[in-house]
């Protein structure tokens, strides 16, 4: 989906939003920081997914002042599959 990640990083940059791209062999000028990484196997490209996204925002929430490992719209985590009101019927769900 390469291209389509490409489409929608110069429609965001049209928009007005500056546009981070991380990833391998990238177009110059695609965005407004783009992140060059070397060849690596396709197992593990699920860490050029997540990992530098991560470490930009934390340094973004630091500079802005915020505390990134404290939840501020959310004071716990979902640790299963039930959602947040807990079942496929909702809040009304009785146990």
């Amino acid at each position: 989906m390469r291209e389509q990640d490409l489409t929608t990083a110069r429609d965001l940059q049209s928009l007005g939003a500056s546009v981070m791209l991380i990833g391998q062999g990238m177009p110059e000028r695609v965005a407004d920081l783009s992140l060059q990484i070397p060849t690596i196997p396709r197992e593990w490209q699920f860490l050029t997914d997540c990992i530098p996204v991560q470490l930009a925002a934390e340094q973004l929430a630091r500079m802005s002042g915020e505390d990134s490992d404290t939840f501020r719209l959310c004071s716990f985590v979902v640790e299963d599959e039930a959602g947040l009101l807990g079942g496929a019927a909702g809040a009304g769900a009785k146990s």
